[in-house]
């Protein structure tokens, strides 16, 4: 049976996960040993890829399941918490071996700054363990505490910023696809106005790219296309002026992904879609998520052990490039076969059990 466009469209949405998890991995390496490598060696802009598609995602779910507040978010916490909080654990315990790592690396502007916020972490583990803990990491005021969001678990600050936008996320999108513009607006300008006293990963930094998100998704039903369109042209505009040309990439990979799967099936501008949609890239894509959380930790491990041995120079870096990349892959397989996919399918079990009104969104078509 021929599959849904829907459905051609989620596999394709995998494989850019994938792709983009591997690029984080690639240049978080790249930081780490002082290699540049032009777009690489920036993994931020594979992170707001990965937000794009969340807005993107989280829209078409709440868009398709009519279910209560209390499932949708129990669901979600158990799509993040299960996998999240074991590898906090030991990325809290390894403190002290981050630590002897970012020593031992080159020196460079990154790897200093790493030094100083380990140190922290350690001087303050409580208070920097409970509140990644509860993924609020992106909502400590940097007066308070201006690096707790990436003190641990540095890669994690996405992942509060991911939770963040769970939590707020149906109102929204229930106001754009109501279009009840004004309500829509105040939501997304009073995040923006409370990102000043916040780090960057608080949603409001970074809500233009989420609603961009959304309202690719939206441009789906014909009746919202043109809104929608705007708004995710607005989007991409405010981000482009405030945050830099930079930013074109991941707006341009998002679209073309986008474009490439809406293509005519069989077309060759459909062919990055089959290529993301392949079964390889598809299953990478299933596992993404433990890749992003589990690599640093294989990193600081393997790092480890290469100044416990005396390895130094090109041959501690071939060595802890390799083992970065294959054991991340390898214990990625681990953690989503018996982490990550039993706390889905708990999150899915319990959330039917929760009765009361559904959400009030409207209908896909």
């Amino acid at each position: 049976m021929e599959p849904r466009p829907d459905d051609r469209k989620i596999r394709s949405l995998h494989g850019l996960r994938a792709v983009m998890a591997w690029w984080v991995v690639a240049g978080h390496l790249a930081q780490a040993f002082g290699w540049k490598l032009p777009l690489v060696d920036t993994p931020s802009l594979a992170v707001d890829v990965f937000i794009l598609l969340s807005g993107f995602v989280i829209a078409m779910l709440v868009e398709r399941k009519a279910e209560t507040y209390a499932a949708y978010i129990l669901r979600r916490a158990f799509r993040l918490f299960p996998l999240y909080l074991p590898l906090l654990l030991i990325s809290a315990a390894l403190l002290p071996v981050q630590l002897a790592v970012w020593e031992s690396l080159p020196p460079t502007p990154g790897s200093i700054d790493r030094i100083v916020i380990v140190q922290a972490a350690l001087a303050h583990l409580p208070f920097h363990l409970g509140i990644h803990a509860a993924l609020l990491q992106g909502v400590v005021p940097t007066r308070y505490a201006e690096d707790v969001a990436v003190s641990i678990m540095a890669q994690a600050w996405s992942v509060s910023l991911e939770w963040q936008f769970y939590l707020i996320a149906p109102f929204l999108i229930a106001a754009l696809y109501r279009q009840a513009w004004v309500q829509a607006l105040a939501m997304v300008v009073a995040l923006q106005l409370a990102a000043i006293f916040f780090p960057g990963a608080f949603l409001g930094v970074q809500i233009l790219l989420f609603v961009a998100g959304i309202a690719t998704r939206m441009a789906m039903q014909p009746k919202l296309r043109r809104q929608a369109l705007v708004i995710a042209a607005l989007c991409g505009a405010v981000t482009v002026g405030r945050d830099g040309v930079m930013q074109l990439v991941p707006l341009g990979i998002w679209g073309a992904v986008i474009a490439s799967s809406l293509a005519p099936q069989g077309s060759v501008a459909q062919g990055p879609a089959r290529l993301l949609g392949t079964r390889a890239a598809y299953q990478m894509g299933e596992i993404s998520y433990a890749i992003y959380l589990l690599h640093f930790i294989v990193f600081f491990v393997s790092a480890y052990a290469c100044i416990r041995f005396g390895l130094d120079g090109a041959a501690r870096a071939a060595v802890i490039s390799g083992a970065t990349i294959g054991f991340t892959y390898l214990g990625a397989l681990a953690c989503h076969t018996l982490i990550e996919r039993p706390g889905i399918q708990l999150g899915a079990r319990l959330a039917r059990n929760l009765g009361g009104p559904a959400l009030a969104i409207p209908p896909s078509r």
